[in-house]
């Protein structure tokens, strides 16, 4: 099967085969139209279904128009097993998707903490539940609503993992403001609800997206790092639903 993860800034495509990730491709979201995804899919003529999680909305109608192919969208055509304590209307398949998924890949994870577009929080009971979480922005959409809304800032700074203690140009200043900022921010957080939820040394944080790598050493509690946790969530839950091949 072909796996799909559609994010507001990148669309990650999966190619799997017995079970397994063994190809990983990434795509601009804002430059997928129809006849690219329909050229792209032509790529993989042996791989007849293709499961989608996407939190937007005109991309998952571009998979909709797509012929030959079995498309099958999470939340849709197929449902999340997981019992979910959030909004109904309002919890993002991509976050159910992911506590599913950590769950299944560590039976103790209590915590998922996404790196995406958005930094999300999301909580999950001794007993695999979703509870909730926090939505906070993420670390490219700092950088850009940064440059986008301060004058005489670059339009693109490109974002550094080694940081300047004390910063001697604009690019640093912006870097050790939005990267360690945001890192103190995670460990605050983490700090304070490991405390509330009396999260113990078997239970599990796990950390996941594709904005991770810039603060995974800055902090300073014990996590597991599956950068690929939609994907492999899709292939588990196509798996599990004994989805049949065209």
């Amino acid at each position: 099967m072909i796996v799909f993860d559609v994010g507001n800034t990148s669309l990650n495509c999966g190619i799997e085969e017995k079970g397994k990730l063994i190809e990983i491709i990434k795509l601009p979201t804002q430059e997928i139209t129809f006849k690219k995804l329909d050229n792209f899919l032509k790529n993989f003529p042996s791989h007849k279904t293709v499961i989608v999680c996407s939190v937007v909305p005109y991309v998952t109608s571009l998979f909709r128009r797509v012929k030959k192919k079995k498309i099958i969208v999470v939340g849709e055509d197929i449902k999340i097993p997981i019992r979910c304590f959030y909004n109904k209307k309002q919890i993002g398949q991509d976050r159910l998707l992911s506590a599913f998924s950590a769950r299944k890949k560590s039976p103790l994870a209590r915590l998922v903490i996404d790196f995406g577009t958005a930094i999300t929080f999301d909580f999950l009971s001794k007993k695999g539940e979703y509870l909730g979480g926090i939505i906070f922005p993420g670390i490219g959409l700092c950088f850009k609503t940064l440059s986008l809304n301060c004058a005489l800032l670059p339009e693109n700074i490109r974002k550094e993992k080694k940081l300047s203690f004390i910063p001697k140009n604009t690019s640093q200043s912006v870097n050790k403001g939005i990267i360690e900022g945001i890192s103190i921010l995670i460990n605050s957080w983490v700090k304070k609800y490991k405390k509330r939820f009396c999260l113990d040394k078997k239970e599990k944080i796990i950390i996941t997206g594709g904005e991770a790598t810039f603060v995974l050493k800055r902090l300073n509690f014990p996590f597991l790092y599956f950068p690929h946790l939609i994907l492999e969530g899709l292939i588990i839950l196509g798996k599990r639903r004994k989805i049949e091949y065209l």
